[in-house]
C-alpha cells in the first residue's frame, strides 16, 4: 500500500511518497505526469518495474512502453526506447518510438519500418498542412531510411515515407491545383533524389564496416538492393535471422 515517506525532506526534495509497486518514495507529479502518459494505454493497462536507481531514477514498463522517471525532480516523466535495458530517448515517442544511437531502430521487420515511415511522414504532413511543398522528413526520416538500407528494405520504406509526406503521385493533381500541384510534384522529385542519397551514403558507411566485401568474399553493392541487408552482397548470403519479415 502507498503511504507518505517520512524519509524524503521537502526542503530538499520534492514531496514523495512510498509506492510498493515502484520500489520506494516517487514524487507524486512524476506519477502524476505518468498517469497522464499511460491514460491512452485503455483501462486495462498493465504496469511492471523494470528497474531502479535507489533514489535517483527508475524504468517502469506498459506493454511495450517504457518510461523513466527521475526521482530527484517533481514532474520528470518521459518515454523511452522500447528496447528493454536502452536508456536513450526514442526518435519520435508517438511514431519512431526507438533510438537512433545503436541497432535498435535497423533491428526492427520490413513491416514496423513501414508502419513508422508512414506515422511519421503523416506528422510531417499534417504539420506543413498550409504549406504542402515544404515537407520535410528531417533527421527522423533520414534514421528511418538509414536503417531501411541496413535491413535491406529501403525501397519499400522511402516510397512509404515519400507518399504519407507528400501523396500519390496520381493523386496530386486531384489533391493540389493549378502552381501549387506543381509545387508539391516538384518537392517531390527533390526529395526523392534526397532520399537516394541518404541511402547511398548509408550503404558506404555500412560497406566501410565491413571491408567492403561481404562474408562470402564478394565485393559489396556500391547501393542498396531490394531485399538485400547492405553488408551482404545478395540474397543468396542473408542468414534467415536477418531477413526481412
Amino acid at each position: 500500500m502507498d503511504r507518505c515517506s517520512p524519509e524524503v525532506d521537502e526542503e530538499w526534495a520534492p514531496k514523495m511518497f512510498d509506492s510498493a509497486l515502484l520500489g520506494g518514495p516517487v514524487p507524486y507529479s512524476a506519477v502524476l505526469r505518468l498517469a497522464g502518459d499511460l491514460a491512452v494505454k485503455g483501462m486495462s493497462a498493465e504496469m511492471w518495474l523494470e528497474s531502479r536507481a535507489a533514489f535517483s531514477s527508475l524504468v517502469v514498463v506498459c506493454g511495450v512502453h517504457r518510461f523513466e522517471l527521475l526521482l530527484t525532480q517533481s514532474a520528470w516523466a518521459y518515454e523511452l526506447c522500447h528496447v528493454p535495458g536502452c536508456g536513450s530517448l526514442p526518435l519520435s515517442a508517438r511514431s519512431i518510438p526507438y533510438c537512433g544511437e545503436s541497432e535498435h531502430l535497423a533491428e526492427r521487420s520490413e513491416a514496423e519500418l513501414v508502419r513508422m515511415a508512414r506515422s511519421w511522414g503523416s506528422d510531417r504532413r499534417e504539420d506543413c498542412s498550409r504549406t504542402p511543398a515544404a515537407v520535410d522528413p528531417g533527421y527522423e526520416g533520414d534514421q528511418l531510411l538509414e536503417a531501411a538500407v541496413a535491413r535491406g528494405v529501403y525501397f519499400e520504406v522511402a516510397d512509404a515515407l515519400l507518399v504519407s509526406c507528400y501523396e500519390e503521385r496520381h493523386m496530386i493533381e486531384d489533391m493540389h491545383h493549378g502552381l501549387l500541384a506543381m509545387e508539391v510534384s516538384h518537392a517531390m522529385d527533390r526529395e526523392e533524389l534526397r532520399m537516394s542519397k541518404v541511402a547511398l551514403a548509408a550503404a558506404k558507411r555500412i560497406q566501410q564496416v565491413a571491408g567492403g566485401r561481404c562474408a562470402c568474399g564478394e565485393q559489396l553493392s556500391p547501393g542498396p538492393q531490394r531485399g538485400v541487408p547492405a553488408r551482404f552482397c545478395s540474397r543468396l548470403c542473408v542468414p534467415a535471422s536477418e531477413r526481412s519479415v
